[in-house]
This record gives structure tokens, C-alpha cells and sequence, in this order.
């Protein structure tokens, strides 16, 4: 199966590297190939083209640095000014072209890219068409063409049809969204991007990059909505080994907000915000063992339906989720280590969590589990109990009355 990555490096010339980095961003056009992972701080420097979107994209739920390679934009360009040469109708000059040349997907991406730039909107329209037409179809072909359609001034029955179409074609093609929201923001058309963006966590709201993705489209758009929706989904939603500092940003930069309406005289506003930040921030039950040393631990976790969330299976379908796993050292037996279980809506009930002594050495033979109840919220409990280690399993029962 294709990963997101794959498809957005196919078809938007968009490659990633696997650097760790928390946020990710919109960077200038850079001339020429880069060669090393581009650092955040390059980003607010005077490069002055026209804007093209990067993101942070990564399989395994990992914010990661980008390498942006340099776009096909000889081959687009030949393709495009043969067109415009042609004195014949887009459409059939189109369908010679590609017809008689190999296109690759991510040609036509910049192709049309140039035709939209140009503000050549209906030649941009007929690209898509006949790519559709010729075995190039793609899901982000329709919302890209929905677009240009509409600027093109075409009949709204038309455009209408189109989304039709994608509806049908990507219903459950993740990568293809992404690529429609890459491409959608690089034309500005932030409120399409988003709204893509908001199918796309639909289909899997646990996937990290859609949602980071949909930050920085947001960011993009200055749209307070925007901003807070994803950032709110971010709280519920990302989980990664940074995503305590992803965390504290989402809440900041909604506090700001807020803080900005209300010094503009929307209170209403700013407190409907507030509320969804305290939504997103709260969690029902969540779970930190920790301990110093080389060992290796296991937390275990089984819920009131009797699922068990750990390292093996790291989400259960009550949504609960086993966000750190920690394999201990064989040789850094001084170093703080932790595993972390999260339930953001917990049943009644009881959970039962198991901790288990693996091999290694753990200072002193003992961890410490923490239990936070209604994390979040004006409810919220703290208790820590220390563990004993043990070669048989450590059980604790942790009784939990759901909202």
C-alpha cells in the first residue's frame, strides 16, 4: 500500500525526511534541490515567490522535517506554452498532448499550477479534464478542478457534478485528501483546503499528519474557526513522543485568541473557544508509569470490555490509546523512563493495569504509576502509588465512573 508520503512525494514533488522537528510550516519556493533538512528558523527569511506549501508528513505519526525537491517545471512549462500555441480548443490540444507525450502526475500538478498563476483558469480546467480523461485521474483532480471551475465562471450545476465525482472516487483514499489540501492551499484556497482537511480527519481522526497539516493550513488562512478547530483536534488527536510540546503550543496559541477577542469586544466568541478548548484538553483517564534505570517495563492496561492497550496493541476501539512505549537501555542505567496510557472518554468501570518487570535493572527495584482522573477539568485527581518489582506481574485497579 502507498503510504500518505509516498503519494504526496509522487504526486507534488514534496519529499520527506525523517528529521524529528514539532511544528510544521509553510515555506517560499527554494531554486535548485536541498540537500539537508530545512531548519524551522529559515522559514520567516526574504524568499519572495510565489508561495508553495510544505508540510510535515510522516507514516508512522512523526512530525518530520521536509526536503523540497526542485519541481518538474521544464517539462510543465513545454507542456503549457504548446497548448497555448495550439489554435485549437484546450481540450483537444490537451488530449494530443498527453496523448503523444508521457505525462507524469506530478507534470500536470505543475502544469496546472502555472495555467492558475497565469490566471489561464479555463486552459487549467480543460488540463484536469483531459488528464481525468486519459487515464491520469486522481481524487485531488476534482477538488482542484472544482476550484478552477468556479474562477473559470462555469455553471454551478457543472461544479457541483465534479464533487459529485470525487465523492465517489476518494471516499476512502487518505494520501489522494492530503494531496487536494497540498494543492488547494498552494493556490490560496484555504477555505476548500480546510474543508478537505475536515473529510480527512473524518475518515481517520487518529492520523497525526492530517491534522497537523490542517494546523498549518489554517495558520495559512488567519480564520480564528480554522485555527481552533485544529488545534482542538490536535489535543484529542496527536499523540507522538513530542506531542507534550505540540500540546502546549495548541493551547497557547488558543489562550491568544481568545485574549484577542476579547480585546476587540467579542467576548461571546472568545469564551465559545475557550469552551472548546477545555472540550479538547479534557482527558478521563490517563496513566504514567515511570522509573529510573536500564530496566524494561511493560504497562498493560484492560478496560471495562475487557481490550488490553499497551505496546502491542497501542489503540483499542474504545479509543484509548498506549502513547509511549519505553524499551529500557542495556547500558544507560541512570536515565528517567516512562510509559503512558491515555482514555480521553473512559466507561464505568473498572481498568485494570498491569505492570510488568521485563529485564534490566530499575534504581531502587521500584517504579511509581500515576493515576489522572478527569484531567483537564475542575474535577481533575492525582494519585501516585509505588510499585515493588516484581517477576510476576503488578496489578492495580483503578475503578472510573464515566461523564
Amino acid at each position: 500500500m502507498t503510504s500518505a508520503a509516498d503519494s504526496l512525494s509522487k504526486h507534488t514533488g514534496v519529499h520527506v525526511a525523517t528529521t524529528a522537528m514539532s511544528t510544521p510550516v509553510f515555506i517560499e519556493p527554494i531554486v535548485g534541490r536541498v540537500s539537508r533538512p530545512v531548519q524551522t528558523a529559515q522559514f520567516r527569511t526574504g524568499l519572495e515567490s510565489r508561495p508553495t506549501l510544505s508540510f510535515n508528513l510522516h507514516s508512522a505519526f512523526q512530525p518530520c522535517a521536509l526536503i523540497l525537491a526542485e519541481p518538474p517545471t521544464a517539462n510543465a512549462k513545454s507542456l503549457v506554452e504548446k497548448v497555448l500555441a495550439d489554435s485549437r480548443p484546450p481540450a483537444h490540444a490537451w488530449d494530443d498532448v498527453l496523448k503523444t507525450n508521457t505525462v507524469t502526475p506530478e507534470v500536470l500538478v505543475e502544469a496546472v499550477s502555472i495555467l492558475h498563476n497565469d490566471k489561464k483558469y479555463d486552459v487549467a480546467v480543460e488540463a484536469i479534464q483531459s488528464g481525468i480523461r486519459n487515464n491520469l485521474a486522481a481524487a485531488w483532480m476534482y477538488n482542484v478542478l472544482a476550484m478552477e471551475m468556479k474562477l473559470a465562471k462555469r455553471p454551478a450545476k457543472d461544479i457541483a457534478r465534479v464533487l459529485e465525482s470525487r465523492i465517489d472516487f476518494s471516499v476512502a483514499d487518505l494520501p489522494q485528501l492530503l494531496i487536494a489540501v497540498a494543492l488547494l492551499s498552494r493556490f490560496e484556497a484555504y477555505d476548500e483546503a480546510i474543508h478537505v482537511c475536515r473529510e480527512a480527519t473524518e475518515l481517520n481522526p487518529q492520523l497525526t499528519e492530517s491534522w497537523l497539516l490542517a494546523r498549518s493550513v489554517a495558520d495559512k488562512s488567519k480564520t480564528p474557526e480554522h485555527r481552533v478547530w485544529a488545534r482542538c483536534g490536535i489535543l484529542m488527536h496527536v499523540w507522538t513522543d513530542d506531542s507534550a510540546a505540540i500540546h502546549d503550543e495548541a493551547r497557547k496559541v488558543i489562550t491568544e485568541i481568545a485574549a484577542e477577542l476579547d480585546a476587540a469586544g467579542e467576548s461571546s466568541r472568545a469564551e465559545a473557544f475557550r469552551s472548546q478548548l477545555r472540550e479538547a484538553s479534557s482527558i478521563d483517564l490517563m496513566l504514567i508509569l515511570r522509573w529510573v534505570g536500564s530496566a524494561d517495563l511493560d504497562l498493560m492496561v484492560t478496560g471495562p470490555n475487557g481490550e488490553v492497550c499497551s505496546y502491542r496493541n497501542r489503540m483499542t476501539t474504545d479509543g484509548a490509546r498506549f502513547t509511549h512505549d519505553d524499551p529500557g537501555s542495556a547500558t544507560d542505567g541512570s536515565a528517567s523512563r516512562y510509559e503512558q496510557y491515555v482514555c480521553r472518554v473512559a466507561g464505568d468501570g473498572d481498568y485494570t493495569a498491569a505492570v510488568r518487570f521485563v529485564l534490566g535493572k530499575a534504581v531502587g527495584g521500584i517504579a511509581k504509576l500515576e493515576v489522572i482522573q478527569s484531567a483537564g477539568t475542575p474535577q481533575e485527581s492525582r494519585s501516585t502509588q509505588t510499585i515493588k518489582l516484581a517477576r510476576e506481574d503488578i496489578i492495580i485497579i483503578i475503578p472510573v465512573k464515566a461523564r
